[in-house]
């Protein structure tokens, strides 16, 4: 039996480095991404693996981030699901609200993963932004 935990931990690892490769390599062939109503997503959105390799390439492209890092706070395995706690660190090159380039924007998020054939099938990310608005 595949340690789904395992999986779930290298391909957070893989985004992390934005390795398109390694990512893919771990991800279901009908994986669906849900990414809920957000302050960088406001309507929120699901993606196929199609559009999330294109915004993993583009995201390794360093245009918005130079790095970023998770940090995981707790994780919850139970049969097919991988619930994990995190936060989420981004460096960024441009300005974003009141963050400057070189400022670190921060998300404290909840992913849910759904695991299949020893590959992640879907994926529900519930990402609270730290305050990043303009100073008015």
């Amino acid at each position: 039996m595949t340690d789904n935990v395992a999986i779930v931990r290298a391909y957070v690892d893989a985004v992390t480095r934005f390795d398109v490769g390694a990512v893919a390599s771990l991800l279901h062939p009908d994986m669906q991404f849900h990414e809920l109503p957000n302050r960088i997503r406001p309507a929120g959105g699901v993606d196929d693996l199609s559009a999330m390799m294109e915004g993993l390439r583009r995201a390794g492209e360093g245009k918005v981030l130079s790095g970023q890092r998770y940090v995981f706070d707790d994780v919850i395995a139970v049969g097919d699901r991988v619930v994990v706690e995190a936060r989420w660190e981004g460096d960024l090159v441009i300005p974003v609200g009141r963050l400057l380039p070189g400022d670190v924007m921060v998300a404290h998020i909840c992913m849910v993963f759904r695991l299949k054939d020893g590959r992640i099938i879907e994926q529900r990310n519930y990402d609270c932004y730290e305050d990043f608005s303009a100073v008015a």
